[in-house]
Order: C-alpha cells, then sequence, then structure tokens
C-alpha cells in the first residue's frame, strides 16, 4: 500500500471512529462535563501510567535475554510509544528496533523486531484475560466473549509456534535449509544469518523460565494499566467499577493497533466508550450521560499521550539521539534501506 493510500485509510478510520463516538452525544454538554472534571486524578494516573512503561521495559530487556540495561530498555520502550503515539504505522516499533543496534554491543534490528512480535502476542493473551476478568464481574455480551476467545486462540497457537522454533532451533535450521535447496537464489539474501537474528528475539520462549518471566513482568504491566484507567474514573465518576476499567483498557489495546491518523485519534475514544457502554457506566437514565464518558475518554488520551511525550523525551536525552535521527532510521528501515547496517557504526555510551 503506497504512503498516500495509508494516510487516507488512517483518516476515514478516525473519521469513523470519531462520529462512532460522537454518536448521540449533545456537543454543548461535553465541555461542561470537561469543566466538572477531578483533575488531581490525573496525576495518581500518570505515575501509574510511567510505573507501567517500567514493568514493560523490564520484560522486553528480558526478552532480548537481559543484553540492555534496565534504563536503556526503559528509556527506547518509551521512546517507542511515544513515536507510537504520534506516527502512523507504528513505526515506533521500527524506531525501538533501531535504537538497539547503537549499542555497544549492537543487537541486530531483526532479533529486537522478534522480540516486539512476542510482546504483542502476549499482549493479546493480556487482552483475553481482562475480558475473562470482566464477565465475572458484569454482564458482557456473547460477541464479545466469543471475539475475545478467538483472540485467545490465535496468541496461544503463535506462542507456540514461536516456543517450538525456539526450543528446536535446529528444526528452524533444517527448514531453513530444505527452501534454500529449492530456491538458492535465497543464499544471496543472507536468509541463514536472518533466521538466527530471529530466532534469538524469541529464544526466552524455549524455556519454562523465559516464558514464566515474561508473563511475570506482563502481568504487572497490565495491572498498572488497569489501575491507572480505574485510578482516572474517580475524576468523572463517584462510582466506578473494576469491569470498566478492565474493558475499556482491553478494548483500547486492540483499537490503537487500527491504522489511524497520528495520535490514534478516534479508535482510541471509541474504544474507551464501548468499555464504558459494555460495563454499564453510560446510562443517562440513572445520571451517567453519554457526554460523560467522550469527556473521560479524551482526557484519559490526553494523559498518555503526555506521559509518553515527557517519557519519551527523556529517553532521547538519555540515548543522546535526535528525534530525526530515529525517524529517519524507522523510516529507512520501513523503506528496506540498509539503516541497520549503518547503524551499528553509530558510537554511543552503555549506561
Amino acid at each position: 500500500m503506497k504512503r498516500w493510500q495509508s494516510v487516507l485509510l488512517g483518516v476515514v478510520i478516525s473519521v469513523a471512529t470519531l462520529a462512532y463516538a460522537l454518536n448521540g452525544n449533545d456537543l454543548s454538554r461535553i465541555g461542561d462535563e470537561l469543566a466538572g472534571g477531578r483533575y488531581l486524578w490525573a496525576i495518581p494516573c500518570g505515575l501509574l501510567i510511567a510505573l507501567g512503561l517500567w514493568f514493560r521495559g523490564l520484560r522486553w530487556r528480558f526478552l532480548l535475554n537481559e543484553r540492555i540495561t534496565p534504563m536503556h530498555s526503559f528509556h527506547i520502550t518509551n521512546i517507542s510509544y511515544f513515536l507510537n503515539a504520534w506516527l502512523p504505522l507504528r513505526l515506533g516499533e521500527v524506531a525501538r528496533a533501531y535504537l538497539v543496534t547503537r549499542l555497544k554491543p549492537p543487537i541486530s534490528m531483526f532479533t529486537a523486531l522478534s522480540s516486539v512480535v512476542v510482546e504483542r502476542l502476549i499482549d493479546l493473551l493480556a487482552v483475553v484475560v481482562l475480558v475473562v476478568l470482566a464477565v465475572q464481574l458484569t454482564d458482557v455480551p456473547s460477541e464479545v466473549q466469543v471475539s475475545a476467545q478467538l483472540i485467545g486462540i490465535i496468541s496461544v497457537l503463535g506462542m507456540l509456534v514461536l516456543a517450538f522454533f525456539a526450543a528446536r532451533r535446529q528444526v528452524a535450521h533444517a527448514i531453513v535449509r530444505f527452501f534454500l535447496s529449492i530456491l538458492p537464489f535465497l543464499e544471496r539474501l543472507g536468509v541463514r544469518s536472518l533466521a538466527d537474528k530471529v530466532l534469538d528475539g524469541i529464544a526466552p520462549l524455549g524455556s519454562v523460565r523465559g516464558v514464566s518471566y515474561s508473563l511475570w513482568w506482563s502481568l504487572w504491566a497490565w495491572t498498572t494499566s488497569i489501575v491507572a484507567g480505574y485510578v482516572l474514573l474517580f475524576a468523572f465518576y463517584d462510582q466506578p467499577n473494576w469491569a470498566a476499567a478492565l474493558l475499556m483498557i482491553a478494548a483500547a489495546a486492540l483499537a490503537i493497533a487500527l491504522p489511524a491518523v497520528p495520535g490514534s485519534v478516534g479508535p482510541f475514544e471509541a474504544a474507551i466508550i464501548v468499555g464504558l457502554q459494555l460495563s454499564g457506566m453510560i446510562d443517562p437514565a440513572n445520571g451517567l450521560p453519554q457526554e460523560r464518558a467522550f469527556a473521560f475518554a479524551v482526557v484519559l488520551h490526553l494523559v498518555n499521550a503526555a506521559c509518553y511525550v515527557i517519557l519519551g523525551y527523556l529517553g532521547l536525552l538519555q540515548e543522546r539521539v535526535s528525534l530525526g535521527e530515529v525517524f529517519r532510521a524507522a523510516r529507512d528501515a520501513v523503506a528496506r534501506k540498509p539503516a541497520a547496517d549503518a547503524a551499528l557504526k553509530t558510537p554511543t555510551t552503555e549506561g
């Protein structure tokens, strides 16, 4: 898909989801709801978001076989979230893979990207767990339950396949040799080396310890995200519920994966409103108007974005890299230019 087509698709999705989020709202009342917010709750919410990013950084460090320091992992993770929040096409993940090539010793981009794939599969599984927990607290439509089950099956199968190859590297090597025997021209593309780099990225899944630690840090990361959402609900609601926090965080995690305008404007708000609606937090008859839900979604989005900007900027300073350099490297990598090889020659410090 060409760049302009991707941008156009993102705009269409953003407009459509924003229209859904605003459907049935009295626009004049949204300002009143925003004016009545108790914004001191944004402080503990922001601190919990930062703590969650620390846990995600620790998880990624473990998936990289602890080849980088906790602080490098934290700062680079923050930079990737910052870029994902403001750039299309999930360029933050590519930027994260580029940044580890600057470390000493460097880590291959393919190894880093493979670890990101593992992260995403674990996060998909976490979304299923959130929905299952929410089902215990409130009535959730059967369609949502079925969708969660499908996502769970996909994520589990994906993890099992990766775990198999991580534990049986010789099988992966045999498959590579087979394809090279019938397609010898692939040898010139460095397929053997590429396969080893990918296997390095999924290596932690090859052991019980690796899976356990990955799930452990994921548990803490998602717990802080849920608590952060629950805490911010107090800014607009006198009696928030945990089902709302579970469902809106799960829905938002899926929504931000959609192509959209920078910042996921539209999909994020729509996902939060879906979560609140499913949990009974939208009920005009009982003093829970739709306008309040939209106002809350906007504020939660802004708090998240502010955390990503602040921590991402600090990450850029600590990693001694400019935003322009990271953006160019990510863009070149997406365009399949040899940015990774050039990056290996870039000096940096190991802190």
